[in-house]
């Protein structure tokens, strides 16, 4: 999802989100937060590099879930059993030009 989209999301579900551990994954490894503002930060930091985002793993007291959405993972959030969230920031093409220069130079 479009970083718009992502940040519009986690507004409708922050309050949700308190108490919980979130990792973000990006290019350059990945960090848990403990909290909403630090979190906050880092997504504005990566939203600045033009990146999208993603639900990568929901850890939960029975497991790890796959989610595809923030509607799902509101779902899942209400049965309190979520212990951990993992995002993932990823840059995304928007346009053909943008995809073949990703491949480097063409020497």
């Amino acid at each position: 999802m479009t970083a718009i989209e992502f940040k519009d999301g986690l507004k409708e579900i922050k309050e949700n989100l308190k108490g919980l551990t979130l990792q973000l994954v990006h290019s350059n490894g990945y960090r848990p937060y403990f909290n909403l503002r630090e979190f906050g930060l880092a997504i504005l930091h990566e939203e600045s590099k033009g990146n999208d985002f993603r639900i990568n793993q929901v850890w939960t007291k029975e497991g790890t879930v796959g989610v595809q959405s923030i509607k799902h993972l509101v779902e899942l959030i209400k049965t309190n059993c979520v212990t951990a969230i993992q995002f993932e920031s990823y840059w995304n093409p928007k346009t053909t030009e943008e995809f073949i220069r990703s491949f480097g130079a063409l020497d």
